[in-house]
């Protein structure tokens, strides 16, 4: 994304994680802050007076602080936005429009800006004007409801996957309406908007094909997969392993390499089916032959005859295993005279050499310089 200027007003996190895919990619992201900053960066738990949450998702960014109460803050937003390709916000709608940077007006400011709005329910609509956090839209789109244990309590899902999600899927309809504007000379002027609330509903694609087609209303099932068996994590001598068969021709091969043929002629088992029916039979039979031996001793014997499998790990585990350096899992950035590591944008070069988070407002001089003001213009905006 080399050559591609996004100005990011956005907060939190929806909105700085696209921002920073796109940065580690290439792109020139300016990330224009009010005077007291976002406020990710006053976030536990902190690293030499860093927010690590703020640290981790504003990599390779620009910070310029302008006070948009003012008309000279608008101003310089505006001629900001008048060099840019993209135009990122994640603000509630309508505070936009009071900017001076409705629909209307960023087309007169730079016809060919692609602004994409993230809110947690649209632009409009009954609920656009509510206020969400992660949580209520993984209670509001269905999503706790088909997650937690086995005829348990609807669970959150263990990360902001109603953040995340958005963040993806904004970042894709960027890449999209850029594709569009440079390489066929189309240029929607719409605006894109990305609700969090709709983009839960297509991760439940799953879900909601079952209950839509077949009736079929989705429960918490543990780590259980709601169409096949054995597909969830298993006890062993030592450590919890996860197996997974996706087909009824793995069964033979799956029952002759942990040494169990005779569940071969069990009738309870023949056939997905029937496996799924007599499921807590067959967690009872597996659990207790697993039990035999080690994590280790199964992992190996799995793998050895192609069957899906892995020890459950945890962050620390994978943090210090081989396996993460192997797979560039996480990027080193110097803050402050020291390293820090962060997961990595698994589609960014290997080899890049990622910038720490700015300090607010680190850049303005340097970007406002950049729109042609001068020493003491800049100093009359940053007083």
């Amino acid at each position: 994304m080399k050559g591609i200027r996004i100005v990011d007003m956005t907060s939190v996190l929806s909105g700085p994680f696209c921002t920073w895919l796109m940065a580690s990619l290439g792109a020139d992201v300016i990330k224009v802050e009010n005077p007291a900053g976002d406020i990710a960066r006053t976030t536990p738990p902190f690293e030499n007076d860093i927010s690590l949450y703020f640290a981790s998702l504003n990599r390779n960014k620009r910070s310029v602080v302008l006070d948009l109460k003012t008309e000279q803050g608008k101003e310089a937003l505006h001629k900001l936005l008048a060099t840019a390709d993209v135009f990122v916000e994640n603000m509630r709608p309508g505070v936009r429009d009071r900017l001076g940077c409705s629909d209307a007006d960023l087309k007169r400011i730079n016809p060919r800006l692609i602004s994409a709005l993230i809110s947690g329910f649209g632009q409009t609509g009954s609920l656009s004007h509510r206020p969400a956090y992660d949580i209520v839209v993984q209670a509001m789109s269905g999503m706790m409801s088909i997650n937690g244990e086995l005829d348990g309590d609807p669970t959150r899902v263990g990360f902001s996957i109603g953040d995340i999600s958005a963040a993806l899927f904004t970042t894709i309809g960027i890449l999209q309406r850029l594709y569009e504007r440079d390489a066929n000379g189309v240029q929607d002027t719409s605006h894109l908007d990305v609700s969090m609330l709709a983009c839960q509903w297509v991760c439940l694609e799953n879900a909601f094909a079952r209950y839509l087609n077949a009736g079929i209303v989705p429960n918490p099932i543990g780590s259980r997969h709601p169409s096949m068996t054995p597909f969830e994590p298993y006890p062993t001598a030592d450590r919890d392993i996860v197996i997974g068969l996706g087909s009824d021709k793995d069964w033979p091969r799956f029952c002759e390499a942990i040494g169990y043929l005779d569940l071969l002629d069990d009738p309870r088992f023949q056939g997905d089916e029937a496996r799924l029916a007599n499921r807590d039979a067959l967690d009872q039979v597996l659990g207790a032959h697993l039990k035999q031996h080690t994590a280790s001793h199964w992992i190996q014997i799995l793998i050895d005859n192609s069957i899906p499998c892995s020890v459950v790990e945890n962050i620390q585990t994978i943090a210090d295993n081989p396996i993460a350096e192997e797979y560039a899992a996480f990027s080193t950035v110097s803050s402050e005279g020291k390293d820090m590591r962060f997961a990595r944008n698994p589609i960014a070069d290997r080899g890049l050499q990622e910038n720490p988070a700015p300090r607010l407002g680190q850049h303005t001089s340097e970007v406002l310089s950049e729109l042609g003001y001068d020493d003491a213009a800049i100093a009359s905006l940053t007083r």
